[in-house]
């Protein structure tokens, strides 16, 4: 099922650092965002947008292309989808050829197809996978000019997800009869909830589970995720992003409640054996959860990125040179969405267009990752006292509290108050995280010990 807002919950700021983003122009029309992005090397970079307006039923039928590292971007119309289709999700494996996978939005000529390109966008030819006017396609992925994968929801719901696989090229697809069943008819998948690494996928759904394939799709487990909806439109509120250094480890951004700014929690977990089961981490430092990459050729390297029109201040992103532990600023000036890496020099964040004749839509890292350490010298002006606690737990800080949640070592909020002051005496013995809101989505961790 489309993903119809990008999580605009970020976590609280540090200090900028030597890592940054330069600006570059997509030519989108105005408002748009990044939706998806392939890069395929150094210079070769494929996307498409979403139009950030919040224009009802706008699906934008275009791509976006560099192949000189983003020097400049050409943006181009796709012809050939139906006007009641939508973009799921693009793959690519160089600067010529591409795919494209297509969902409904409205009803119609049936939308689920995949598109490809052999000539970098100029012309598109409809492929047929399998796909019935009744789906909903959400991923493309291909590894190689002739291999490749496709998802969408359970057709018909409650049943297995639609997966299908070619070996030439899209020429012809065969169903993955092997593919997991729903638990409910209130489970599907979500676009742009998907990682893929070597032969690795995974996606999340709107059950909270992460559906995991170790061979490309042919044989796939799930498991439940600390995320409730990594979507959000069967728990209102909740979303998640996750990321993968190597088939065993990863990391995931749950946030629950951001429909209710006053209960709104973001945690963070590590797993250690490919997202079946994960642990809670408390960071230190700044976080966000618009979107999360690992960076290739680190050991254990993440950036994310986040996003909020309504104050500077909570926009930006963060590296962790320790698997999500520890996190540095880069920058905290504007918005962040999709982030993608290829290496530690090289990646990409979304941002808004500003025009076919404007000067940005996406940003390029600039800097090395390889070079970079997580700075936990550098010291966030938040203070809790008493702690250890019994009662009443005092919070100040450079920044104006709004309110106090109290969570505990699972990630369930077990208690909250406005302002700087919590009474946390009824509270159960034992280690809390202590979150601080700043308000928009503004948030700070530390760790609480009840006595």
């Amino acid at each position: 099922m489309k993903k119809l807002l990008l999580s605009v919950f970020a976590v609280s700021a540090m200090m900028t650092q030597a890592q940054s983003w330069i600006a570059q122009p997509t030519n989108f029309p105005a408002n748009y965002g990044i939706d998806e992005m392939v890069i395929i090397d150094a210079n070769t970079v494929w996307t498409f947008p979403y139009d950030g307006s919040g224009t009802a039923n706008s699906y934008p039928k275009m791509i976006g292309r560099t192949t000189n590292g983003g020097a400049t971007w050409t943006a181009s119309a796709v012809s050939g989808p139906g006007s009641n289709a939508l973009f799921s999700d693009i793959a690519a494996i160089d600067a010529n050829t591409a795919w494209i996978v297509t969902a409904p939005f409205a009803a119609g000529t049936n939308a689920n197809r995949v598109w490809k390109t052999t000539n970098g966008g100029t012309s598109w030819t409809q492929q047929l996978p399998g796909y019935t006017s009744a789906s909903f396609a959400n991923h493309v992925y291909f590894w190689d000019a002739n291999n490749g994968w496709t998802s969408g929801d359970p057709t018909p719901a409650g049943s297995k997800f639609e997966m299908y696989k070619t070996s030439n090229g899209g020429t012809s697809w065969t169903a993955i009869t092997t593919a997991p069943t729903a638990i409910s008819t209130d489970e599907f998948t979500y676009v742009g909830i998907k990682k893929v690494l070597g032969d690795h996928i995974w996606v999340g759904t709107s059950q909270g589970r992460i559906l995991h394939s170790p061979d490309r799709g042919a044989t796939w487990t799930a498991a439940y995720s600390p995320v409730l909806d990594f979507g959000g439109v069967i728990t209102t509120g909740s979303s998640g992003e996750m990321a993968f250094s190597s088939a065993s480890k990863g990391l995931l951004i749950a946030v629950d409640g951001a429909g209710s700014p006053a209960t709104a929690t973001a945690s963070l977990y590590e797993s250690s054996d490919g997202g079946a089961n994960w642990d809670l981490i408390t960071p230190t430092g700044t976080f966000y959860s618009a979107g999360i990459s690992y960076v290739p050729g680190t050991a254990n390297t993440y950036v994310t990125t986040g996003s909020n029109f309504q104050v500077t201040g909570w926009m930006g992103s963060a590296y962790s040179t320790d698997g999500g532990h520890t996190w540095t600023s880069i920058d905290t000036d504007e918005q962040r969405t999709k982030v993608q890496f290829l290496n530690p020099t090289t990646g990409w964040a979304g941002q808004f267009s500003d025009g076919p004749a404007g000067t940005r839509g996406i940003m390029k890292f600039s800097g090395n990752l390889a070079l970079a350490t997580s700075e936990t010298a550098v010291k966030s002006a938040l203070k809790v006292y008493p702690n250890p606690a019994t009662d009443v737990v005092n919070v100040t800080s450079n920044k104006k509290i709004e309110y106090v949640n109290i969570i505990d070592l699972s990630g369930k909020r077990v208690d909250g108050a406005k302002g700087s002051q919590i009474n946390v005496s009824n509270l159960a013995k034992g280690t809390y995280i202590l979150q601080v809101n700043y308000g928009g989505g503004a948030v700070e961790n530390t760790k609480l010990i009840k006595k």
